[in-house]
């Protein structure tokens, strides 16, 4: 059985039930049954609630989505090699070292470069992505699910219940797709908000 806040929530109740029918099956009421009645309902109503607090951390959201599309690495070929170096390495290690499942690099309005799950769609950056460029600000979708501008994203991954925007400079942004629901942490940010600034510095250098 998977033990989570579900399963505490219904241990709980059916719990609680059984000691309301132990109430009304008995004839006669004595102190100590009364005492014993009162700490049985307490236990099963503190059951539930840590049920429901375990569910709202939720450790199921861990669990991957299958999600819609190949395990691929497309570049645009006329990319300085100084730049594809970098990103090749940057990518690779967003690929490893979090939850990420496929990222993908914007440029001037160009797709140059996809890496992990893929599909041949040509990604448009709409209206959130343009917002992260604007403001020049991190963007986190922790659950594309309940987001209205979800149909955004639909040519870069069908079904990718998380994303992250970070824009590289006004032109340009990183868009990754997670595994999982509230995959990535505060620290996966700030690390890839930091490569993003070390990617500017030699887009800059390289005149990109």
């Amino acid at each position: 059985m998977n033990f989570n806040g579900k399963t505490l929530i219904i241990i709980g109740s059916i719990l609680f039930f059984f000691q309301l029918g132990n109430f009304f099956s008995i004839d006669s009421i004595s102190p100590a049954l009364e005492r014993a009645q009162v700490l049985s309902a307490i236990s099963s109503v503190i059951i539930v609630l840590i049920g429901f607090l375990f569910k709202q951390f939720n450790p199921n959201l861990g669990d991957k989505v299958k999600l819609k599309g190949e395990n691929k690495f497309i570049f645009e070929p006329d990319i300085p090699r100084d730049i594809l170096d970098e990103l090749a390495w940057g990518t690779e290690a967003i690929l490893t070292s979090t939850a990420a499942a496929t990222v993908l690099i914007h440029n001037d309005g160009k797709n140059i470069l996809k890496r992990g799950i893929t599909t041949n769609n040509v990604f448009k950056p709409g209206e959130t992505c343009n917002r992260s460029l604007k403001d020049m600000k991190l963007i986190s979708l922790a659950n594309t699910k309940f987001y209205p501008g979800r149909d955004e994203f639909f040519s870069f991954c069908p079904n990718v219940p998380s994303i992250l925007i970070i824009p590289i400079n006004s032109k340009s942004f990183i868009l990754i797709g997670g595994w999982s629901y509230r995959c990535f942490t505060k620290s996966d940010e700030k690390w890839i908000n930091n490569w993003s600034k070390k990617v500017n510095n030699i887009f800059i250098k390289n005149s990109f």
